[in-house]
């Protein structure tokens, strides 16, 4: 490393102590996104030691408390105008200053957040495989988001998902829970396992492979939590109810993992919906019996082209593709 690129210099810079020389070489290594978890990782150092607002708020609380208590009784109207610009004067004063420190106050937790919290995040067509601070792994499917502390888990390991992962979940010693936080109050609490969830729109499904996974609603707190056994595969409707099925292959769901697509009397409808979530396309399909009409098999695809053309060779069936628009037509 350069030896100007140190924790200490970096604490002269985030106090404005770095000298201009220092300041290049500090923006030169940060131009490398290899450097910024490092970065991040001293920022949030200098920043506990270093609070940027600090208000006394109980002092400004009592003094504005004890002019309610005693409020001047003579009629403003009988004081010079000298005394009325300077009320004025005081009180704007007074409303730029609780502006501007209102402003530091949501732009230092809105920073804090960011260094706390790291986003991993896929675009359509693209799926992403990490390893979380705690050695798990999860790969995203395409157009995810996961969520987590950047650092270290508190108590428990907690991952918010909006869209669709893999997981597998790393045992611990200390038998630390391992929880993902979807978007329609589903929680799914486990120890150590392999599953899929899904949270994306109106759909919510969780599919296990192994172990063991406990599922509960947030607005059903005195409800049991429904335990899942491998090969269990969980749905949650529009009511907020869960539904248990069983499959023989709960690996085929992340068969996307491996570009892969498993169908098993799955419809065009529902390939249809795959294609939007997953490449970002709108897709019409001409006449309701080909919508229904369905597919099973596993077959192998790259990217939406190739899914595209797959499924119109199957069930020998025309499409139009324009950008982003497909439609399905016989």
């Amino acid at each position: 490393m350069d030896e100007l690129i140190t924790k200490a210099r970096f604490f002269d810079y985030f106090s404005g102590k770095a000298t201009p020389l220092q300041k290049k070489s500090i923006e030169t290594w940060l131009a490398d996104p290899r450097n910024r978890e490092r970065y991040y990782q001293w920022l949030h150092e200098w920043e506990m030691t270093n609070p940027q607002v600090v208000t006394n708020w109980q002092a400004a609380f009592d003094t504005a408390r004890h002019r309610m208590d005693q409020p001047d009784a003579s009629d403003p109207a009988d004081q010079p105008a000298s005394i009325h610009w300077w009320h004025q004067r005081f009180f704007l004063t007074g409303v730029l200053a609780a502006s501007v420190l209102l402003l530091l106050s949501v732009g230092v937790w809105l920073f804090s957040d960011v260094i706390r919290y790291k986003t991993l995040e896929t675009r359509f067509g693209e799926t992403q495989r990490s390893i979380l601070p705690d050695g798990s792994e999860v790969v995203l499917n395409a157009n995810s988001r996961l969520r987590y502390p950047r650092f270290r888990f508190a108590t428990d390991r907690r991952v918010e998902l909006t869209g669709e992962a893999d997981f597998s979940v790393r045992h611990l010693p200390s038998h630390q829970r391992f929880v993902v936080l979807t978007g329609k109050g589903l929680t799914v609490q486990v120890l150590g396992t392999q599953f899929t969830v899904l949270s994306r729109g109106e759909r919510t499904r969780v599919v296990l492979r192994s172990g063991k996974v406990e599922l509960s609603m947030a607005k059903q707190a005195n409800r049991p939590a429904l335990v899942m056994k491998p090969g269990d595969w969980v749905t949650l409707d529009a009511q907020g109810k869960l539904a248990v099925r069983q499959t023989a292959h709960p690996e085929h769901v992340a068969a996307w993992k491996h570009h892969r697509f498993v169908f098993d009397r799955t419809s065009l409808q529902d390939i249809a919906q795959l294609l939007q979530d997953n490449y970002g396309l709108t897709i019409a399909i001409e006449g309701d019996e080909l919508a229904t009409r369905t597919i099973s098999g596993a077959f192998p695809a790259q990217d939406a082209n190739e899914l595209i053309k797959l499924v119109a060779e199957i069930l020998q069936i025309n499409y139009f593709r324009d950008n982003t628009s497909v439609t399905f037509t016989n």
